[in-house]
């Protein structure tokens, strides 16, 4: 998988990593790398585009959860909060987007229900303003 990561401005700073190619067991070690190393250059809003994905797999999905966890530290009110907004419909992560996954990557996220609490949109300057 090729991944290119680039930083822009919305209201807030955001890391946009775009990839091409399939999000499998061959490419999650490069994914994780990529955003650990984005993490450490302090990026604190992510948005993860997808157009270039034609397959993903589980360990893909748990790469992208993994993120989020890294994104949205547990605190006990909080995390009872985000808890019940997820359950709800009505909560969103604030630090992570994803951006134009190929339909069958998207009924895989749909799947496990990661479209719940993290935006999937279709249009990245809407994406942008999202954050």
């Amino acid at each position: 998988m090729e991944i290119t990561i680039s930083q822009v401005q919305g209201r807030v700073p955001i890391t946009i990593m775009r990839l091409k190619g399939d999000f499998d067991y061959m490419s999650v070690d490069d994914f994780d790398r990529e955003a650990k190393n984005a993490l450490e250059k302090g990026g604190t809003n992510f948005l993860i585009d997808m157009a270039g994905v034609p397959f993903m797999s589980s360990v893909g999905i748990r790469s992208i959860y993994h993120l989020y966890d890294l994104l949205h530290p547990a605190a006990t009110e909080e995390t009872k909060a985000i808890h019940k907004g997820v359950l709800a419909g009505t909560y969103k992560a604030p630090h992570l987007k994803l951006l134009s996954p190929p339909k069958r990557v998207l009924d895989s996220l749909k799947f496990v229900s990661l479209d719940t609490y993290i935006d999937i949109l279709d249009n990245e300057q809407e994406a942008i303003a999202a954050f």
